[in-house]
C-alpha cells in the first residue's frame, strides 16, 4: 500500500472527537478584549501610513506648479487610541467602554477594528489611482484632483473638500447625504461638512 493510500485511509478513519480537537479554542472575554486593542492600534498605524502617503504623494504632484494652480494637500491624521488596562470582573458596570464581559463594548470593538480595516484599504487604492493618474499618458493636469469617490475627473466635475480632507463631486454628495441632511463621508465612515 502507498503512503497517499494509507494517508488517505487514515483522514477516513479519523473520528469527529480528533477532529474537534484540532479548531482554536475560544479566547476568553479579556484576551479577545486585548485581541481587539490590538488590531485597533494596528489598524490605526496603517492607517496612518497611507494617509502620509497620499499626503507625500499630492505634494510631489503639486510641486512643480506655479504657486496660483496648486491645491493644498490637507491630511487628518486618525488619534492613536490610548491603551488602558481593561476592567477584570464580570460584574462591574455594564456602561464602561473597558468591560470586556458587556456584550455591547465588544461589538464596538470589533465595529471600529471592521471600519479602520476598509480605510485602511480605501487609502491604499486612493493612493494607487493617484500613482496612476500622475503616469497617465497624456498627462493629466492636475493628478490628485478627483472624486474619491467614483474616481471622475475634477476638470470634468466640480470637486469639493470634506472637513476630513476628501474630495467628492456633487453627485456622489447628493447620494451620501442622509435622511437628515448630514453627509456621511464614504472613506472614512464618519458624518462631516463639506467645505465650498
Amino acid at each position: 500500500m502507498s503512503s497517499t493510500q494509507t494517508q488517505t485511509q487514515r483522514l477516513k478513519t479519523t473520528t469527529p472527537s480528533k477532529v474537534s480537537t484540532l479548531l482554536p479554542l475560544p479566547l476568553d472575554p479579556v484576551s479577545e478584549w486585548r485581541a481587539w486593542q490590538t488590531f485597533i492600534v494596528f489598524y490605526t498605524i496603517l492607517l496612518n501610513r497611507q494617509i502620509l502617503r497620499r499626503y507625500h504623494l499630492e505634494r510631489n504632484c503639486m510641486r512643480d506648479r506655479p504657486i496660483c494652480e496648486r491645491f493644498r494637500p490637507l491630511i487628518v491624521p486618525e488619534p492613536f487610541p490610548t491603551l488602558h488596562k481593561p476592567n477584570t470582573s464580570p460584574t462591574t458596570s455594564e456602561e464602561e467602554a473597558d468591560n470586556p464581559f458587556n456584550k455591547s463594548t465588544m461589538n464596538k470593538l470589533r465595529t471600529k477594528a471592521a471600519l479602520l480595516r476598509a480605510r485602511v484599504e480605501k487609502g491604499k487604492e486612493l493612493a494607487s489611482e493617484i500613482e496612476r493618474r500622475m503616469v497617465q499618458n497624456p498627462p493629466l493636469r492636475f493628478p490628485t484632483h478627483f472624486c474619491h469617490a467614483c474616481v471622475e475627473d475634477g476638470e470634468r466635475v466640480e470637486i469639493l473638500v470634506t472637513e476630513c480632507g476628501h474630495r467628492v463631486c456633487r453627485t456622489c454628495l447628493t447620494y451620501g447625504v442622509d435622511e437628515d441632511g448630514v453627509y456621511e463621508c464614504n472613506i472614512c465612515f464618519v458624518p462631516t461638512r463639506v467645505d465650498q
